[in-house]
């Protein structure tokens, strides 16, 4: 029933000329940092194709993402339907930060899903859904807790857990409306959780005159250019960029004697001779 429910589901996410269902926002994006492993990440929502067996996909999955602390594209979590299959979804551990949307969806087995260093999941693509757009997406699973404790910003994108275990447990630390507080999102809004609702354990309340996000308890507001949270003020002091970053500050763009790569991290060009290249 499970994937017959998701075959109809899958055919719902394609728009209507026929493209995936997957909109590019081309919101620019960094957090990447000299230790960070980039993998491709899934960038198309054909990754719900039926097509491949169950342990196919679950050896595409460990082949993509083991190792990987950042994920220049889409994290893809799904059908795990293989009863033969003892699963292991450690080598998601590291995954940090998220350049376009998570998705969770059709897994038989009844056990849990952790991904501990998950901090940032960025929309630069979402989710097409029923008409709309999703940065997180959980759907028709028997995860028993779905576990996201340093989760702290989904920058575009809504979010929804839907037709999973009535009593599953989607664990954050923050509320959900800080964690989508102050963002530029093309698709503000909603989070629909069906059935139980996540308990957030702490997170700041932030002064009505912070834009965005704050720190030490709300004593302060977070430069415009941060994304996640801060430790201060200033543009230095960015758990997270929201644009670019140079030598750890977090910028609205590259000067033009630096060039920008994986993560819009821009870095010196020793070339520049008083114009952009």
């Amino acid at each position: 029933m499970m994937l017959g429910t998701f075959v109809v589901l899958a055919l719902v996410t394609t728009t209507a000329d026929g493209v995936d269902g997957v909109i590019s926002n081309d919101i620019p994006d960094t957090g990447i940092t000299e230790n960070d492993t980039v993998c491709s990440g899934g960038r198309s929502s054909m990754q719900l194709s039926t097509s491949g067996s169950p342990s196919w996909w679950y050896r595409d999955m460990i082949q993509t993402y083991t190792n990987c602390t950042y994920v220049d594209g889409n994290l893809i979590i799904t059908w795990l339907t293989d009863d033969n299959i003892n699963y292991d979804l450690n080598f998601l551990r590291n995954i940090r930060y998220v350049r376009g949307y998570v998705l969770i969806a059709v897994v038989d087995g009844y056990f849990e899903l952790n991904l501990p260093s998950l901090e940032v999941i960025r929309g630069n693509s979402t989710f097409t859904f029923r008409d709309d757009h999703y940065g997180l997406a959980v759907l028709l699973t028997n995860f028993t807790a779905v576990r996201l404790p340093r989760l702290k910003e989904i920058t575009n994108g809504k979010v929804i857990v839907l037709q999973n275990l009535p009593d599953i447990w989607i664990e954050i630390t923050r509320d959900w409306d800080q964690i989508v507080r102050g963002r530029e999102s093309r698709y503000p809004g909603t989070v629909t959780i069906q059935h139980d609702h996540p308990v957030a354990r702490y997170y700041d309340v932030c002064p009505s005159h912070c834009p965005r996000r704050c720190y030490w308890y709300g004593v302060g507001c977070c430069h415009h250019q941060c994304a996640g949270g801060c430790w201060g003020p200033s543009p230095y002091q960015c758990e997270t960029c929201k644009d670019f970053e140079l030598d750890g500050e977090c910028l609205s763009h590259c000067p033009n004697d630096t060039y920008y790569r994986h993560g819009r991290r821009c870095l010196r060009n020793p070339w520049y001779r008083g114009r952009y290249h």
